[in-house]
């Protein structure tokens, strides 16, 4: 992990919790290293700041399962909600389209057949978010044929969690899950304090700018046509979330990205799903519903909205997430092994390539099975 800092990310966070009780957690590095002048030019921050245990970090795409897929279960556990109900009765707006008999479980998994990703904030509507956008853009692919992981699908799922609840998405998790929980530390759209504690992500919004404008590597779809947009970021993005179309977008609560938490809180969420949906007297969803989201009813890697892995030589599976920014956690409800790694990786200056971590995280996760003595 220390070897990491300076090449692989500035700063990281390791956690690493056994049936509940937390048996490491470390902080390496630092949280922020550069700043930018009004105009979005770079220069050291002298001198950086330290990165701390109880750093908050932009989850990214972790938001799919730390905010959304949790509401998701929250609401089937409550029987507010069915995996089998199809969008166009959720979401009268989508009764028309081609999406209207996409499932919930479809959206989960990934079968949807919506395109991948999409720049939507150059298709935001007055009302403040790219849903009309979303209504409107045409599948790219048959609906349930196959496999593509899709960001439009968790967002079209956070729309589903407020139409459900009656609630915006931030405010759900915040009083259904997190409050219950003690996770105090999570959510969207920072405060100030929060902020100033935040690990810093990129400068500014150069790479997903680059994605629109290159079509790569997903092209940008031809219908609807994108409206002239000046408002992309060239500041070092800390506080705010780093993917462009939940802030630019979704005004900074989407159900694909945005969230924000620490390595304690994450572990907490984590816990709930290995002791099959409870912790204490609290509970998120039934042990049964919590092992429906477990399982792969279609693709061998891909849970309902957790990533599975199974590494050769340990039988048990892991279930988890990670995020674009440089985040990861894995969960064993079978170990009772809980492993959080959070990074800032993206923090860097604009154009610099963002390493991969697939072989740091595969190290880890065999070092913690193999301290706990399994």
């Amino acid at each position: 992990m220390r070897e990491g800092v300076g090449t692989l990310y500035p700063g990281a966070v390791l956690l690493i919790a056994y049936h509940g009780a937390i048996v490491h957690r470390v902080a390496f590095g630092n949280a922020q290293t550069l700043t930018s002048t009004p105009e979005g030019d770079l220069r050291p921050l002298s001198p950086p700041r330290p990165m701390t245990v109880d750093t908050p970090f932009d989850m990214a795409s972790i938001t799919k399962v730390e905010a959304t897929t949790a509401a998701i279960l929250h609401l089937v556990g409550r029987g507010q909600l069915s995996l089998d109900d199809r969008l166009g009765t959720l979401l009268p707006a989508f009764r028309n389209t081609d999406k209207a008999g996409i499932t919930v479980r479809q959206l989960l998994t990934h079968r949807s057949g919506l395109w991948e990703w999409q720049p939507t904030w150059l298709h935001r509507a007055s009302s403040g978010n790219a849903l009309p956008y979303l209504v409107a853009l045409p599948l790219r692919y048959p609906t349930g044929a196959r496999f593509a992981y899709s960001d439009l699908g968790f967002m079209i799922l956070g729309e589903v969690v407020v139409k459900v609840s009656g609630m915006p998405l931030d405010r759900y998790v915040r009083e259904q899950i997190y409050r219950p929980l003690g996770m105090t530390d999570t959510g969207f759209l920072p405060d100030a304090g929060q902020r100033r504690r935040a690990a810093a992500t990129s400068q500014g919004d150069g790479y997903q700018r680059r994605m629109a404008e290159t079509g790569k590597p997903y092209p940008q779809a031809p219908y609807p046509p994108a409206q002239p947009f000046s408002g992309y970021r060239s500041r070092v993005l800390v506080g705010e979330a780093n993917d462009a179309n939940a802030a630019l977008g979704w005004g900074g609560v989407a159900g694909h990205a945005g969230l924000f938490s620490t390595a304690t809180d994450l572990a907490r969420y984590a816990q709930v799903l290995s002791n099959g949906g409870c912790y204490g007297r609290w509970r998120l969803a039934p042990a049964a519903t919590v092992s429906t989201f477990e399982q792969t009813p279609f693709d061998p890697d891909q849970a309902l909205g957790f990533h599975k892995t199974q590494l050769a030589g340990i039988a048990a599976p892991f279930f988890g997430h990670s995020g674009f920014t440089g985040t990861w956690f894995a969960v064993s409800p079978q170990l009772g092994l809980t492993v959080v790694l959070l990074t800032n990786r993206v923090h860097r200056p604009d154009g610099e390539p963002h390493p991969s971590l697939e072989a740091l995280r595969e190290t880890v996760l065999r070092g913690a099975v193999a301290a706990s003595g399994q």
